[in-house]
């Protein structure tokens, strides 16, 4: 049964359905067991299918592992989450505390609703130098560079500390971000985490150091 919160997209061809649900049942099993610990044998066993169907639909487990980070994560996940986050980006106020404490809680709510497909995201970017490579030239121009105006602008206007370079600023930003959501959601989900007051005191520690003066 698919899950209405991350449904897969839409394919033409022979069989839709079938590929839909093998394509599912892959995804399903790769976030949580991974490629390797994964049989074609129990994905199709979970798709109510045969190998046989399967190799037909995707050709090897190769095949259906780059379908299944193509059609149900790169192509549904990422460019959705990617366009939310240049548009919050570009959407930030003179509050830059207030603001980056509400960009980490929308990207902490949005990484709770997929953590399992931005797990297989994130192990096969790993593995994979041409989807890393992909993924690299989306992600620069929905986060890097809509980040990197925004902090140019802000030190311009004395907001941001002048005598650390705009670049150097977003590195730390991006790294103390991704650093507490991925061990939130990915590495430790089952600490102690204290929800917004962490997100907030994330968003306080950055503010003071990035400070002018």
């Amino acid at each position: 049964m698919h899950d209405p919160v991350t449904p897969l997209p839409a394919r033409r061809g022979p069989a839709p359905t079938k590929h839909l649900d093998i394509l599912w049942a892959a995804a399903q099993l790769f976030s949580r067991r991974g490629v390797a610990g994964s049989t074609t044998r129990e994905i199709a066993a979970a798709a109510n299918t045969t190998e046989r169907t399967l190799f037909k639909h995707f050709g090897s487990k190769e095949g259906l592992v780059h379908a299944v980070i193509a059609e149900a994560v790169v192509a549904h996940i990422a460019p959705t989450s990617l366009e939310a986050l240049r548009r919050a980006i570009e959407a930030s106020a003179d509050d830059l505390e207030g603001w980056h404490a509400e960009l980490l809680k929308a990207r902490s709510a949005s990484l709770e609703e997929n953590v399992e497909f931005t797990r297989l995201l994130l192990v096969e970017l790993l593995r994979d130098e041409q989807l890393r490579e992909q993924f690299a030239k989306e992600w620069l121009a929905a986060v890097w560079e809509p980040l990197l105006a925004l902090f140019r602008k802000l030190q311009r206007e004395g907001r941001l500390r002048r005598d650390i370079g705009a670049e150097a600023l977003v590195r730390m930003f991006l790294s103390l971000n991704v650093g507490h959501l991925v061990a939130r959601h990915i590495l430790a989900p089952d600490a102690q985490w204290d929800g917004a007051k962490d997100l907030a005191a994330v968003a306080s520690f950055f503010a003071r150091g990035a400070a002018p003066g």
